[in-house]
């Protein structure tokens, strides 16, 4: 009898645990919220070369910015809506942002480079830094990022490739 006791005890031990477990496991991973920055993904691959071109020559120097757009590079479509990509290079890496203001996106609203480090909004007047992966201040509303791409950059050919 004091055995069965035992297994009984035992037994419903291991069931409160698991309930409790799961009810745990349960509430954590609802509780959890990931927004999604709310430019939509679209299609961006394009290469330019900054040692030979003399269009995209500016973006040798640490610091600069450049907008890109489709008709440069004779694309059908480039970032979201086709509003084009601010490149930015930080001295040791690039980084490549869409112009739609994350804001501002269902006016297709595009935010303007200043040719070095930030970009404004136009319309809701955010700021946004590019050495901060294109995070905006607090001098306006917006709350994500411009949208990044990835960049790659080749020294040795000069060719930088924008892509995701």
């Amino acid at each position: 009898m004091l055995f069965y006791n035992f297994l009984q005890m035992r037994s419903s031990n291991l069931l409160y645990f698991s309930i409790i477990c799961t009810v745990f496991l349960f509430f954590s991973s609802s509780c959890e919220r990931y927004e999604q920055h709310p430019i939509p993904s679209v299609y961006v691959n394009f290469t330019i070369n900054i040692l030979y071109d003399p269009e995209f020559m500016r973006l040798q120097a640490q610091d600069n910015s450049m907008v890109i757009t489709n008709n440069m590079l004779g694309i059908l479509a480039l970032g979201y809506n086709n509003n084009g990509v601010i490149v930015y290079n930080a001295g040791d890496k690039f980084y490549a942002f869409d112009r739609t203001c994350p804001y501002d996106y269902p006016e297709n609203v595009v935010v303007e480079s200043n040719g070095s480090n930030m970009a404004t909004c136009p319309v809701c007047g955010s700021v946004f830094v590019f050495p901060s992966m294109g995070a905006p201040t607090t001098d306006g509303p917006a709350t994500f990022p411009l949208k990044e791409y990835k960049a790659y950059y080749n020294p040795n050919t000069g060719d930088l490739n924008v892509f995701n």
